[in-house]
């Protein structure tokens, strides 16, 4: 309960701005908007096409999608998933950058405050997101728990996060376990067949 006031509190974790909580016309809630944010997640130097670092993903506008490539308002805003089962997945947002939940979540936290654990800097991004344009960072979400500055104490501290990921486990569907992945990576969730 403590972990779903801090994921609903809009001066905490804020979670439920674009991923609410609540029962909508009678249905349970789904844990996203269908919406679209842009977080500015930390490039993975894992993904090939990074090595060149004149390449972006910049989600809505390309470079794989086309339709929208002449809309720069959207660059770098990526569909907002459910977070339903969030607990038993091993890679977190859209480029994979993250192999956990616990680190997920800090993410959220201190992108702003610390954002020296989370961004390299180099010539080719003189702001502080390693994975969008310059031109294009004005784009990025700076609501809580954004939007504060590097130095300043985060939203949430490691008591709230650990509070957060206690509720986020809560989402996880009965027959959705975690089990050793068969390749590198970690572990992956799968569905369990029902008794016959």
């Amino acid at each position: 309960m403590r972990g779903l006031a801090i994921f609903n509190d809009p001066r905490k974790g804020n979670c439920a701005s674009c991923h609410p909580s609540q029962m909508r016309s009678g249905a349970r809630p789904q844990f996203t908007d269908y919406g679209y944010a842009a977080l500015a997640v930390p490039r993975n130097a894992a993904i090939p096409a990074n090595a060149d670092p004149r390449f972006f993903d910049l989600g809505l506008c390309g470079p794989q999608r086309k339709d929208l490539s002449d809309h720069p308002e959207y660059c770098g805003m990526f569909k907002v998933p459910t977070l339903r089962n969030v607990a038993v997945r091993r890679e977190f947002f859209h480029n994979g950058k993250f192999s956990d939940l616990e680190t997920s979540v800090q993410f959220y936290a201190q992108r702003n405050t610390a954002p020296e654990r989370w961004y390299t800097r180099s010539r080719r991004t003189a702001g502080t997101f390693d994975d969008l344009p310059t031109a294009l960072q004005a784009n990025v979400n700076r609501e809580p728990p954004f939007g504060l500055t590097r130095g300043e104490k985060p939203p949430i501290g490691d008591e709230e996060i650990a509070d957060v990921i206690a509720f986020l486990r809560t989402l996880t569907d009965a027959d959705a376990t975690v089990v050793p992945a068969a390749t590198k990576g970690g572990p992956r969730a799968r569905r369990r067949r029902p008794l016959e």
